[in-house]
């Protein structure tokens, strides 16, 4: 990932363009969820998730030739993802309620193209995403317990797919934003005793950057 930024870095170098490089933070909103795969109609209709609202909050890198409108960037972050949930199986005659909420540090990297417009820009961007599970947990909000989310492994803590985004951009330093996130990896429970099924990331966000 950081070769193919550094790559179009170097074809805007040697194509005589000034490069336009700057350093900003970006916080913003998630609404995050997993996409289950079921494997009958029981499960569906006894399991069902909706959005877990977290955050998103790191540095960001973009570079672009000053003549250009087609850039990169890169990023580090700390994004929380998770959802929240209904279940009618775990234990009979009975809903539980609650969240799963799991803290990443992702690194994202995107091709971007800007169009200028006086002294806005409108802008938007595609890529890749890998994310590594730091923490996590389970809240059952019906018996008032929470549960640590263990990881067995190195894979069992990762995370990617790819992006998608559009925003806008005021005097090259405040740019307000959206982004789509879309996973490409199942992401395995280990809590002991749970009927949940596999599900894949899913995040839609809002985020304000400032750059330097």
């Amino acid at each position: 990932m950081k070769r193919l930024f550094l790559i179009i870095i170097l074809i805007a170098c040697t194509t005589g363009a000034t490069l336009f490089a700057q350093l900003g933070i970006r916080a913003g909103i998630n609404l995050a969820n997993e996409i289950k795969s079921f494997s009958n109609e029981d499960i569906s209709a006894g399991f069902s998730t909706e959005n877990l609202t977290g955050y998103h909050i790191g540095l960001v890198y973009q570079a672009m030739p000053q003549k250009s409108g087609l850039g990169g960037d890169l990023g580090i972050l700390l994004s929380q993802k998770g959802y929240t949930y209904n279940d009618s199986l775990s234990i009979a005659n009975a809903v539980l309620q609650g969240y799963k909420e799991i803290n990443y540090l992702e690194v994202p990297f995107n091709l971007r193209y800007r169009l200028k417009l006086a002294f806005l820009g409108l802008y938007g961007y595609g890529g890749l995403y890998t994310g590594y599970a730091l923490n996590g947990k389970k809240v059952d909000e019906t018996q008032n317990s929470t549960e640590e989310i263990g990881f067995q492994n190195f894979m069992n803590r990762l995370d990617f797919g790819y992006n998608l985004g559009v925003g806008v951009e005021f005097f090259r330093k405040i740019q307000l934003g959206t982004t789509w996130s879309q996973g490409l990896k199942k992401i395995e429970s280990t809590n002991s005793g749970t009927t949940e099924p596999e599900g894949i990331n899913r995040v839609f966000s809002v985020n304000l950057t400032y750059l330097f």
